[in-house]
């Protein structure tokens, strides 16, 4: 690996050049948020806004998944599990240079899902949760963070209603 860095639950990271994986590879586990246990029964979909690419994934037995993105687009990515809130991110992949998709990019983005409840307005998770651009100077993905922690801020209180 070339750089890595971690954010919360969520890491980015470049690929070797020796990687079979030449544009994006999206992959992580999902987890209950309040039991962290694995979820098997999810489904991992991707959506490309921008040229209406779409790629899917189920979680394996280990709550594991891995959704193969293609180069650049606005991916929009949905989580899902039957009895649960689906979770959104979004990852920018325009503007990397040519040069900069050797090897691709790798992003381990571990996911933990609300159990639903009657009576709550779930609307919230319309949005993405986080968003990950690419970032020149250090020639990674990177998430917003000070808009991942609006988010948390928003869902801590939706969860305290």
């Amino acid at each position: 690996m070339k750089r890595m860095g971690a954010i919360l639950l969520i890491a980015s990271l470049r690929f070797s050049s020796q990687a079979q994986t030449p544009d994006c590879l999206v992959f992580g586990v999902v987890k209950d948020i309040t039991t962290h246990e694995k979820l098997i029964s999810v489904r991992a979909e991707a959506l490309d806004l921008k040229w209406g690419r779409y790629v899917s994934a189920f979680v394996d037995d280990s709550g594991r998944y891995e959704l193969h993105l293609g180069r650049n687009g606005e991916w929009l990515l949905t989580f899902g599990a039957r009895g649960h809130v689906s979770k959104r991110v979004k990852i920018l992949l325009d503007g990397i240079p040519e040069e900069e998709w050797e090897g691709g990019f790798g992003m381990n983005i571990d996911m933990t899902l609300l159990q639903e409840e009657e009576g709550i307005d779930y609307s919230l998770f319309d949005e993405p949760f986080g968003i990950a651009r690419y970032n020149s100077d250090s020639a990674r993905l990177e998430w917003d963070l000070a808009y991942t922690r609006s988010m948390l801020v928003r869902q801590k209180k939706l969860l305290k209603k």
